[in-house]
């Protein structure tokens, strides 16, 4: 069979063979493209002609990439940025332009952030689609640069030479409470003898970390995310201790109190790949969720 010309290579083939490589998976990376597995297996039956190289193996059930397709992943991903970066100089009109992308966020900042975000674009007639992945613990980079998602909002940002960063917020922990279950806690025995409902994130310790005797403190309940802990607190005599701006998404009915000791501050960023920095469209929606937070701390300031 004839070998292909280089200008044959299109962005659409060079795409597929990245998902391809990340994936170790046709099926997989078929399901990731939306498209049918015979597409993607011929995408790359044309790349092998063309780059010289099988690309990938069988390896029992699985496939595995050689050596040559490992090398290539970075050249290729240059590639496809430059491409994708020809066309970030036209201006971007959120009315006449629709955009999909994926921000992955604890339920917390999502709560806090985006459903005001979503009505107002929503009425405004601007056509998005943003899909949600959970983050907890410590997220990393490859995220960004395979692609998984386009925004990161964490408290602890990756690091790397392709990821940018910007602080969002700065915030205080606060105790909360039902008060027709219970007074506010004044002491540091208020706080010790008290049961707590906490949300069990193992690589977070940043909540009662910070409080006297913490070692003896009881979590009668932990949850799996920052949504459930006013469902358990309410109707009981129990605490949970949290940044302070959940009173605005899960604690808008619960009393809260300062904390008996001091702690320091939780920094909230977002996070994106080089990419995205001068993507007009991508500028714009992360200026919108700045605008939506300036809001939020105005508000807050305001109580």
């Amino acid at each position: 069979m004839k070998k292909i010309d280089h200008l044959d290579l299109s962005g659409n083939s060079l795409r597929t063979f990245l998902v391809v490589l990340e994936e170790q998976s046709v099926s997989r990376a078929a399901e990731r493209l939306g498209v049918s597995q015979s597409a993607v297996s011929h995408t790359i039956d044309k790349l092998r002609l063309a780059l010289e190289d099988p690309l990938f193996v069988r390896s029992g059930r699985n496939i595995t990439a050689t050596k040559r397709a490992i090398s290539l992943y970075e050249p290729v991903r240059d590639i496809l940025d430059e491409l994708k970066g020809l066309t970030r100089q036209r201006p971007f009109d959120p009315l006449k332009r629709s955009m999909e992308l994926t921000v992955s966020a604890s339920d917390f900042t999502r709560d806090l952030i985006f459903p005001t975000l979503i009505t107002a674009f929503r009425q405004a007639g601007i056509d998005i689609v943003i899909h949600f992945t959970p983050t907890t613990g410590f997220p990393s980079p490859e995220q960004l640069r395979r692609g998984l998602c386009h925004l990161l909002v964490t408290p602890f940002p990756p690091d790397g030479p392709d990821i940018y960063q910007k602080r969002l917020f700065d915030d205080e922990m606060a105790c909360f409470y039902d008060p027709s279950q219970r007074e506010q806690p004044r002491s540091n025995i208020d706080y010790q003898t008290a049961d707590y409902v906490e949300v069990d994130f193992k690589d977070i310790a940043v909540v009662l970390k910070h409080l006297p005797g913490k070692e003896h403190l009881k979590h009668r309940v932990t949850v799996p995310s920052f949504s459930d802990t006013a469902t358990y607190l309410k109707n009981t005599d129990m605490l949970t201790v949290q940044l302070s701006l959940m009173k605005h998404v899960y604690f808008q009915n619960f009393s809260s109190a300062p904390l008996p000791c001091k702690t320091e501050p939780l920094t909230m960023y977002m996070v994106w790949h080089k990419r995205e920095h001068t993507d007009p469209a991508h500028q714009w929606f992360r200026e919108q969720i700045e605008s939506r937070i300036t809001a939020i701390t105005q508000e807050s300031l305001s109580h």
